[in-house]
């Protein structure tokens, strides 16, 4: 009886011990995947919005994520930390189709002296900028400040847009007006502009 109560304790014992550890590795999982969680929910929704162009940057631990879409293509830069020096760069271009994917694999393979490890799968091209390649991107600057340096450009970016897209209009206004003065200038039979001589 006294064994059989130690073996009960034991198994016990053992299937609490497992229960622990499956909850600690779902909970490791879950902080693991919340990052990739929220970077699909961003390219879900820059996809419903048909975005035609879109930027964004994130700090995620030891990595600064870079991601622009733009065209159908989604282009994700991977910037690596080792404390406040960047030791690695991951490239990954996501095309709409195979062929396009395939086209971009060909030209990173031509230009193998800037990258390492290129890969294809699907349509997804994937590889490594060299050292020096990244070097030149981060020389200085810790993983904050490569942040700030992409919130930059990407503030930047949607500034000139803005004030393009602001320009197009005012042009769009005044072409109006043009075509509207023209409209009533031809309406009367009196007109005298240079237009109706012949």
């Amino acid at each position: 009886m006294k064994k059989l109560m130690i073996l009960v304790s034991c198994v016990a014992f053992m299937a609490a011990m497992t229960a622990c550890k499956n909850d600690t590795a779902r909970e490791a999982r879950q902080i693991l995947d919340e990052p990739f969680k929220q970077e699909r929910e961003f390219m879900k929704d820059a996809i419903r919005h048909r975005s035609p162009d879109v930027q964004r940057v994130d700090l995620i631990g030891n990595t600064v994520v870079y991601t622009h879409i733009f065209d159908g293509i989604i282009d994700v830069k991977t910037y690596t930390y080792d404390g406040d020096v960047c030791v690695e760069a991951e490239r990954v271009y996501t095309f709409p189709t195979q062929m396009s994917a395939l086209r971009h694999y060909r030209r990173a393979i031509e230009q193998a002296e800037l990258y390492d490890n290129i890969q294809l799968f699907n349509n997804e091209v994937k590889y490594d900028l060299k050292e020096e390649q990244h070097k030149l991107e981060t020389k200085g600057l810790t993983k904050e400040q490569l942040k700030a340096k992409f919130d930059k450009q990407i503030s930047d970016a949607k500034a000139d847009m803005k004030a393009h897209d602001a320009k197009f209009k005012a042009d769009i206004k005044k072409d109006g007006k043009c075509i509207e003065n023209d409209m009533k200038c031809c309406d009367r039979k009196d007109c005298k502009n240079k237009h109706h001589k012949k």
